[in-house]
């Protein structure tokens, strides 16, 4: 079983929300006060709105989730991955077209459906700093088109995994050019949009090439400047000249 493969383990560490940008330090600390509302889910379980609800709104703090969509003959498409400090969206009715929010790993999340934030002020820095976020995340949406539009297996597994590694490196949770990835195979091939088969292959080359070392539930990019050429990576709101 490779790396990618292993057991998944619970990520947890202080979050720091990349997605809200323009939060001051003591609005952080507002904002961890919401943390007696955090609701646990264990692996595998879609994130669902409360009876009547309509929509949830929350903030990945801990572990991996994942949005998909899941056709009738239980083939799915992953495409987009939320990692700790991710804001998301779940519509009561997204569901019945087989779209969801899937928790990846034990998560936790907070829940800021009806939030209550430091006044009006308060409401409109987060407002200003969710409405970035979702920004990012249509450039995210973005890359992934490209991604599985016209990039080979090889670009397209370099391209997520530094992908990852940028975001994961905005919250603290990269030592290095090393983090945790509690991604099996078969979650990769879903949002590469390429068989198990071809994934494995892809990542064995990789590391015989000496471009990824994969170990103990977690990857180390070697060389990230050179790889970011080979996969044609731009982290998400850059532009390709820069």
């Amino acid at each position: 079983m490779s790396a990618l493969a292993q057991a998944v383990r619970p990520i947890t560490a202080p979050v720091t929300f990349s997605a809200f940008g323009g939060l001051e330090a003591l609005q952080v600390e507002q904002v961890r006060a919401f943390w007696r509302t955090v609701e646990r889910f264990p692996p595998g379980v879609q994130l669902r709105c409360g009876e009547g609800q309509g929509v949830k709104r929350g903030v990945i703090l801990s572990g991996w989730a994942c949005e998909m969509r899941i056709l009738p003959d239980g083939r799915r498409q992953i495409f987009s991955i939320l990692l700790p400090g991710d804001p998301f969206m779940i519509k009561e009715e997204a569901d019945l077209g087989g779209r969801g929010v899937v928790a990846i790993t034990r998560l936790e999340v907070m829940d800021w459906s009806n939030p209550f934030f430091g006044g009006a002020e308060g409401r409109e820095t987060l407002a200003r700093a969710m409405e970035e976020a979702n920004l990012q995340k249509q450039d995210r949406l973005l890359d992934q088109m490209v991604r599985i539009g016209r990039l080979t297996a090889r670009e397209r597994v370099l391209h997520l995994l530094l992908e990852l590694c940028d975001r994961l490196e905005s919250v603290g949770l990269v030592r290095g050019d090393t983090y945790r990835i509690p991604l099996t195979q078969g979650v990769f091939a879903d949002a590469l949009g390429l068989s198990l088969v071809h994934i494995n292959r892809t990542l064995k080359q990789l590391r015989r090439e000496g471009r990824i070392l994969l170990r103990a539930g977690s990857v180390t990019l070697i060389g990230r400047e050179k790889l970011a050429a080979l996969a044609f990576y731009h982290p998400a709101g850059t532009s390709a000249s820069s």
